[in-house]
């Protein structure tokens, strides 16, 4: 009989023991991990958000610029003679597209005059007669031009950034001349010397930027709710409401007869 007690106890002991080091070993890590799991939830829910809200501002930028990569190699082959002679060059930046062309492809030398070679700028013209829903600027950089001449034949000084103007409004003349629609074009001037943001062609040139047209959507309005009138109000209607005074005969009162009295005797 007490061989078969001092076996339970061990065996009680071992079980004991067994259960602690599962405790210690695996159930309470177990528990610890759970913890620090349940505090982080709230971080991985908000970084969860952030990653949703990323991929789709990420989806919307792709189908906003899914139109500048073929647009791109229209106008690089339509202008591939004068890209491959250096005197344009078409890059993109961002959702826009850059059209960089040396001023003497199109003007001639310190004049806003069109070059008598009219190739590149009918080429220009039949690139952008295509386009739809775009906005296009036209600017021109180029230098101050010197007075010339002597006496009454001189010829003032002319600054860089008023010739450029001009050169930019006779190239939108020229387009809306072919066809194109005023509202999509504009012209700017763009001062003598320009920041370097990595352009082949940095002066000295005309410089044409297309875009997206800038829309605002239009909310449908919403129609105003109409209130009901609580209970045990009374609505007034036509039948009920106050006579008018197109029925004179009710609202007139009526005459009071009156009859002469007998006279007294004398």
């Amino acid at each position: 009989m007490k061989i078969v007690t001092y076996i339970v106890s061990a065996l009680l002991v071992a079980t004991i023991g067994a259960f602690g080091l599962f405790y210690l070993n695996s159930y309470k890590p177990i528990v610890v991990d759970n913890e620090k799991l349940k505090a982080g939830l709230p971080e991985l829910d908000k970084a969860k958000k952030e990653i949703s809200k990323f991929k789709e501002k990420e989806a919307k930028d792709a189908g906003e610029l899914a139109w500048v990569t073929p647009l791109m190699d229209t106008f690089k082959a339509g202008l591939a003679d004068e890209i491959a002679t250096g005197k344009a060059e078409v890059v993109s930046a961002g959702n826009r597209i850059v059209l960089n062309i040396a001023e003497q492809a199109l003007y001639t030398d310190k004049s806003v005059t069109f070059a008598k070679d009219i190739q590149t700028r009918e080429k220009l013209a039949s690139l952008l007669m295509n386009l739809r829903d775009r906005e296009i600027c036209v600017g021109n950089a180029t230098q101050s031009v010197p007075a010339q001449g002597k006496g009454r034949k001189k010829i003032p000084q002319k600054d860089g950034r008023a010739l450029s103007a001009d050169r930019s409004l006779a190239l939108v003349s020229f387009l809306e001349k072919k066809g194109m629609n005023p509202e999509t074009l504009a012209a700017t001037a763009y001062p003598t010397k320009l920041m370097d943001r990595g352009f082949k062609i940095k002066d000295n040139k005309t410089m044409i930027i297309i875009a997206a047209s800038a829309t605002v959507p239009v909310s449908k309005a919403e129609p105003m709710p109409i209130k009901s009138a609580p209970s045990g109000t009374k609505v007034l209607t036509p039948a009920t409401a106050a006579p008018s005074s197109a029925s004179p005969a009710a609202a007139q009162p009526k005459p009071i007869p009156i009859t002469p009295a007998p006279p007294k005797a004398q």
